[in-house]
Protein backbone atom coordinates (compact mmCIF):
# COMPACT_ATOMS: atom_id res chain seq x y z
CA UNK A 1 0.00 0.00 0.00
CA UNK A 2 1.39 3.40 -1.00
CA UNK A 3 1.68 6.27 1.53
CA UNK A 4 -1.01 8.18 -0.40
CA UNK A 5 -3.43 5.22 -0.24
CA UNK A 6 -2.83 4.84 3.50
CA UNK A 7 -3.40 8.58 3.93
CA UNK A 8 -6.76 8.30 2.12
CA UNK A 9 -7.82 5.46 4.42
CA UNK A 10 -6.89 7.54 7.47
CA UNK A 11 -8.80 10.55 6.10
CA UNK A 12 -11.87 8.35 5.57
CA UNK A 13 -11.66 6.91 9.10
CA UNK A 14 -11.32 10.42 10.54
CA UNK A 15 -14.40 11.80 8.79
CA UNK A 16 -16.49 8.73 9.67
CA UNK A 17 -15.61 9.23 13.34
CA UNK A 18 -16.37 12.96 13.06
CA UNK A 19 -19.72 12.13 11.50
CA UNK A 20 -20.54 10.20 14.67
CA UNK A 21 -19.31 13.10 16.81
CA UNK A 22 -22.27 15.37 16.05
CA UNK A 23 -24.98 13.06 17.46
CA UNK A 24 -22.70 12.26 20.39
CA UNK A 25 -22.08 15.95 21.13
CA UNK A 26 -25.82 16.59 20.80
CA UNK A 27 -26.45 14.09 23.61
CA UNK A 28 -23.68 15.46 25.85
CA UNK A 29 -24.51 19.15 25.37
CA UNK A 30 -28.08 18.46 26.53
CA UNK A 31 -26.66 17.75 29.99
CA UNK A 32 -23.62 20.03 30.35
CA UNK A 33 -22.73 23.49 29.04
CA UNK A 34 -20.78 23.66 25.80
CA UNK A 35 -17.78 25.16 27.65
CA UNK A 36 -17.64 22.17 30.01
CA UNK A 37 -18.14 19.74 27.14
CA UNK A 38 -15.26 21.24 25.16
CA UNK A 39 -12.92 21.26 28.18
CA UNK A 40 -13.62 17.64 29.13
CA UNK A 41 -13.46 16.48 25.51
CA UNK A 42 -10.10 18.15 24.86
CA UNK A 43 -8.66 17.05 28.21
CA UNK A 44 -9.38 13.38 27.51
CA UNK A 45 -7.97 13.80 23.99
CA UNK A 46 -4.76 15.39 25.30
CA UNK A 47 -4.24 12.60 27.82
CA UNK A 48 -4.73 9.97 25.09
CA UNK A 49 -2.22 11.64 22.73
CA UNK A 50 0.38 12.20 25.47
CA UNK A 51 0.20 8.52 26.43
CA UNK A 52 0.48 7.57 22.74
CA UNK A 53 3.63 9.68 22.25
CA UNK A 54 5.13 8.58 25.56
CA UNK A 55 4.78 4.89 24.64
CA UNK A 56 6.41 5.56 21.25
CA UNK A 57 9.06 7.78 22.90
CA UNK A 58 8.30 10.61 20.50
CA UNK A 59 7.39 13.25 23.07
CA UNK A 60 9.88 16.14 22.94
CA UNK A 61 9.74 19.95 22.98
CA UNK A 62 9.35 21.91 19.75
CA UNK A 63 11.31 25.06 18.90
CA UNK A 64 9.56 28.19 20.16
CA UNK A 65 8.48 29.33 16.69
CA UNK A 66 6.99 25.92 15.83
CA UNK A 67 5.25 25.72 19.22
CA UNK A 68 3.74 29.19 18.65
CA UNK A 69 2.48 28.09 15.22
CA UNK A 70 0.67 25.07 16.69
CA UNK A 71 -0.63 27.21 19.56
CA UNK A 72 -2.35 29.42 16.97
CA UNK A 73 -3.69 26.34 15.19
CA UNK A 74 -4.89 24.97 18.52
CA UNK A 75 -6.86 28.15 19.14
CA UNK A 76 -8.38 28.26 15.66
CA UNK A 77 -9.12 24.61 14.86
CA UNK A 78 -9.42 23.02 18.31
CA UNK A 79 -10.78 25.57 20.81
CA UNK A 80 -12.62 28.10 18.62
CA UNK A 81 -13.95 25.67 16.01
CA UNK A 82 -15.24 23.12 18.52
CA UNK A 83 -16.68 25.83 20.78
CA UNK A 84 -18.84 27.43 18.11
CA UNK A 85 -19.99 24.00 16.90
CA UNK A 86 -20.95 22.93 20.43
CA UNK A 87 -22.77 26.25 20.92
CA UNK A 88 -24.70 25.77 17.65
CA UNK A 89 -25.70 22.22 18.62
CA UNK A 90 -27.81 23.69 21.44
CA UNK A 91 -30.40 24.68 18.83
CA UNK A 92 -29.46 22.81 15.62
CA UNK A 93 -30.19 19.12 15.02
CA UNK A 94 -27.22 16.78 14.66
CA UNK A 95 -28.29 15.78 11.17
CA UNK A 96 -28.68 19.37 9.95
CA UNK A 97 -25.32 20.28 11.52
CA UNK A 98 -23.63 17.51 9.57
CA UNK A 99 -25.19 18.75 6.37
CA UNK A 100 -24.11 22.36 6.90
CA UNK A 101 -20.49 21.49 7.61
CA UNK A 102 -20.47 19.44 4.42
CA UNK A 103 -19.42 22.68 2.75
CA UNK A 104 -15.98 22.14 4.34
CA UNK A 105 -14.39 20.53 1.24
CA UNK A 106 -15.34 23.51 -0.92
CA UNK A 107 -13.81 25.94 1.57
CA UNK A 108 -10.66 23.80 1.86
CA UNK A 109 -10.30 23.49 -1.93
CA UNK A 110 -10.65 27.25 -2.45
CA UNK A 111 -8.35 28.19 0.44
CA UNK A 112 -5.81 25.53 -0.61
CA UNK A 113 -5.75 27.04 -4.08
CA UNK A 114 -5.37 30.59 -2.75
CA UNK A 115 -2.92 29.98 0.12
CA UNK A 116 -0.99 26.87 -0.98
CA UNK A 117 -1.33 27.35 -4.77
CA UNK A 118 -2.77 23.84 -5.11
CA UNK A 119 -4.01 23.05 -8.63
CA UNK A 120 -7.72 22.36 -9.16
CA UNK A 121 -8.25 20.64 -12.53
CA UNK A 122 -11.61 20.09 -14.22
CA UNK A 123 -12.08 16.49 -13.07
CA UNK A 124 -11.41 17.32 -9.42
CA UNK A 125 -13.76 20.30 -9.61
CA UNK A 126 -16.43 18.05 -11.18
CA UNK A 127 -16.06 15.50 -8.35
CA UNK A 128 -16.29 18.22 -5.70
CA UNK A 129 -19.34 19.71 -7.46
CA UNK A 130 -21.09 16.32 -7.68
CA UNK A 131 -20.56 15.68 -3.97
CA UNK A 132 -21.75 19.21 -3.15
CA UNK A 133 -24.92 18.64 -5.18
CA UNK A 134 -25.48 15.45 -3.23
CA UNK A 135 -25.32 17.39 0.03
CA UNK A 136 -27.81 19.95 -1.32
CA UNK A 137 -30.20 17.13 -2.24
CA UNK A 138 -29.96 15.82 1.33
CA UNK A 139 -30.45 19.24 2.94
CA UNK A 140 -33.43 20.16 0.76
CA UNK A 141 -34.96 16.66 0.94
CA UNK A 142 -35.18 16.67 -2.85
CA UNK A 143 -36.72 20.15 -3.17
CA UNK A 144 -33.95 22.69 -3.83
CA UNK A 145 -36.34 25.67 -3.61
CA UNK A 146 -36.55 25.06 0.15
CA UNK A 147 -32.95 26.27 0.47
CA UNK A 148 -34.05 29.75 -0.60
CA UNK A 149 -37.43 29.85 1.13
CA UNK A 150 -36.69 28.82 4.72
CA UNK A 151 -35.46 31.17 7.44
CA UNK A 152 -32.17 30.02 8.94
CA UNK A 153 -31.67 30.18 12.71
CA UNK A 154 -28.74 31.89 14.40
CA UNK A 155 -27.38 28.48 15.40
CA UNK A 156 -27.36 27.37 11.77
CA UNK A 157 -25.52 30.53 10.75
CA UNK A 158 -22.94 29.88 13.50
CA UNK A 159 -22.50 26.36 12.12
CA UNK A 160 -21.92 27.84 8.65
CA UNK A 161 -19.22 30.10 10.10
CA UNK A 162 -17.47 27.02 11.51
CA UNK A 163 -16.97 25.83 7.92
CA UNK A 164 -14.49 28.65 7.33
CA UNK A 165 -12.66 28.17 10.64
CA UNK A 166 -12.09 24.51 9.72
CA UNK A 167 -11.01 25.39 6.20
CA UNK A 168 -8.31 27.77 7.44
CA UNK A 169 -7.23 25.26 10.09
CA UNK A 170 -6.76 22.45 7.56
CA UNK A 171 -4.91 24.56 4.99
CA UNK A 172 -2.61 26.25 7.52
CA UNK A 173 -1.97 22.89 9.22
CA UNK A 174 -0.75 21.36 5.96
CA UNK A 175 1.76 24.20 5.71
CA UNK A 176 2.88 23.74 9.34
CA UNK A 177 3.35 19.97 8.90
CA UNK A 178 6.15 20.51 6.41
CA UNK A 179 8.52 20.76 9.39
CA UNK A 180 6.80 18.81 12.19
CA UNK A 181 5.56 15.21 12.43
CA UNK A 182 1.75 14.89 12.52
CA UNK A 183 1.56 13.14 15.90
CA UNK A 184 3.71 15.71 17.71
CA UNK A 185 2.10 18.66 15.91
CA UNK A 186 -1.40 17.42 16.74
CA UNK A 187 -0.45 16.89 20.38
CA UNK A 188 0.77 20.49 20.65
CA UNK A 189 -2.29 21.86 18.87
CA UNK A 190 -4.72 19.84 21.01
CA UNK A 191 -2.88 20.74 24.24
CA UNK A 192 -2.97 24.46 23.48
CA UNK A 193 -6.63 24.16 22.43
CA UNK A 194 -7.40 22.60 25.82
CA UNK A 195 -5.48 25.35 27.65
CA UNK A 196 -7.50 28.02 25.81
CA UNK A 197 -10.70 26.17 26.75
CA UNK A 198 -9.73 26.24 30.45
CA UNK A 199 -10.47 29.97 30.79
CA UNK A 200 -14.19 29.86 29.83
CA UNK A 201 -14.52 26.52 31.64
CA UNK A 202 -13.47 28.10 34.95
CA UNK A 203 -15.39 31.35 34.40
CA UNK A 204 -18.63 29.48 33.66
CA UNK A 205 -18.43 27.30 36.78
CA UNK A 206 -17.40 24.17 34.94
CA UNK A 207 -15.84 22.34 37.95
CA UNK A 208 -19.25 22.27 39.66
CA UNK A 209 -20.84 20.80 36.52
CA UNK A 210 -18.30 17.98 36.30
CA UNK A 211 -19.47 16.50 39.61
CA UNK A 212 -23.01 15.99 38.26
CA UNK A 213 -22.15 14.44 34.88
CA UNK A 214 -24.05 11.18 34.29
CA UNK A 215 -22.56 7.92 33.06
CA UNK A 216 -24.29 8.41 29.70
CA UNK A 217 -22.77 11.86 29.25
CA UNK A 218 -19.32 10.60 30.31
CA UNK A 219 -19.48 7.85 27.70
CA UNK A 220 -20.19 10.42 24.98
CA UNK A 221 -17.54 12.83 26.30
CA UNK A 222 -14.85 10.13 26.32
CA UNK A 223 -15.84 9.04 22.81
CA UNK A 224 -15.54 12.67 21.66
CA UNK A 225 -12.18 13.09 23.39
CA UNK A 226 -10.34 9.86 22.69
CA UNK A 227 -11.74 9.00 19.27
CA UNK A 228 -13.00 12.27 17.76
CA UNK A 229 -10.29 14.58 19.14
CA UNK A 230 -7.20 12.39 19.61
CA UNK A 231 -7.48 9.59 17.03
CA UNK A 232 -9.43 11.39 14.30
CA UNK A 233 -7.39 14.61 14.48
CA UNK A 234 -4.18 12.56 14.39
CA UNK A 235 -5.36 10.65 11.32
CA UNK A 236 -6.42 13.93 9.70
CA UNK A 237 -2.95 15.41 10.26
CA UNK A 238 -1.41 12.25 8.78
CA UNK A 239 -3.60 12.69 5.69
CA UNK A 240 -2.83 16.41 5.37
CA UNK A 241 0.89 15.70 5.40
CA UNK A 242 0.63 13.22 2.49
CA UNK A 243 -2.24 14.64 0.39
CA UNK A 244 -3.11 18.04 -1.10
CA UNK A 245 -5.58 19.88 1.13
CA UNK A 246 -8.29 19.79 -1.54
CA UNK A 247 -7.96 16.00 -1.97
CA UNK A 248 -8.07 15.32 1.77
CA UNK A 249 -10.92 17.80 2.13
CA UNK A 250 -13.21 15.97 -0.28
CA UNK A 251 -13.46 13.10 2.22
CA UNK A 252 -15.36 15.47 4.51
CA UNK A 253 -18.37 15.00 2.26
CA UNK A 254 -18.74 11.58 3.89
CA UNK A 255 -19.20 13.32 7.27
CA UNK A 256 -22.85 14.43 6.81
CA UNK A 257 -23.87 11.06 5.42
CA UNK A 258 -22.58 9.36 8.57
CA UNK A 259 -24.15 12.08 10.77
CA UNK A 260 -27.57 11.58 9.15
CA UNK A 261 -27.44 7.78 9.45
CA UNK A 262 -26.31 7.77 13.08
CA UNK A 263 -28.83 10.50 13.97
CA UNK A 264 -31.54 8.31 12.45
CA UNK A 265 -30.38 5.19 14.31
CA UNK A 266 -29.83 6.70 17.76
CA UNK A 267 -31.72 10.03 17.88
CA UNK A 268 -34.80 9.07 15.88
CA UNK A 269 -34.22 11.58 13.06
CA UNK A 270 -35.79 10.48 9.75
CA UNK A 271 -34.03 9.21 6.61
CA UNK A 272 -35.77 9.83 3.28
CA UNK A 273 -35.15 8.56 -0.29
CA UNK A 274 -33.69 11.96 -1.19
CA UNK A 275 -31.12 11.55 1.59
CA UNK A 276 -30.12 8.16 0.21
CA UNK A 277 -29.84 9.63 -3.31
CA UNK A 278 -27.76 12.52 -1.99
CA UNK A 279 -25.53 10.12 -0.10
CA UNK A 280 -24.90 8.13 -3.27
CA UNK A 281 -23.96 11.35 -5.08
CA UNK A 282 -21.57 12.27 -2.26
CA UNK A 283 -19.71 8.96 -2.42
CA UNK A 284 -19.61 9.14 -6.23
CA UNK A 285 -17.97 12.57 -6.06
CA UNK A 286 -15.40 11.34 -3.55
CA UNK A 287 -14.68 8.34 -5.78
CA UNK A 288 -14.16 10.60 -8.82
CA UNK A 289 -11.62 12.79 -7.03
CA UNK A 290 -9.66 9.83 -5.70
CA UNK A 291 -9.71 7.96 -9.01
CA UNK A 292 -8.18 11.05 -10.63
CA UNK A 293 -5.53 11.23 -7.92
CA UNK A 294 -4.66 7.55 -8.44
CA UNK A 295 -4.35 7.99 -12.22
CA UNK A 296 -2.09 11.00 -11.78
CA UNK A 297 0.07 9.14 -9.27
CA UNK A 298 0.37 6.07 -11.54
CA UNK A 299 1.21 8.32 -14.50
CA UNK A 300 4.06 9.91 -12.56
CA UNK A 301 5.42 6.45 -11.66
CA UNK A 302 5.40 5.28 -15.30
CA UNK A 303 7.15 8.42 -16.46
Amino acid sequence: MTPASLARIKALIAVIVWGASLPSAKVAVAEVSFTTLIWLRLFSGVVALLLFLAVRRRLHPLPLREAARFAALGFLGIFFHNSIQAYALKTVSAGMSGLIIAANPIAIAILGSLILSERLDKTKIAGIFLAACGVLVIISRGNLSILFERNYSFGELVMVFSVFSWGFFSVLSRKALQRTSPDLGMTYALTFGWLFATIPFLMAGGPAEVQAVSTKAWANILFLGVFCSALAYLFWYDALQALPASEAGVFLYVNPVVAVLISALFLGESVTPSMLLGGAMVFSGVWCVNQLANRMQNGRKRS
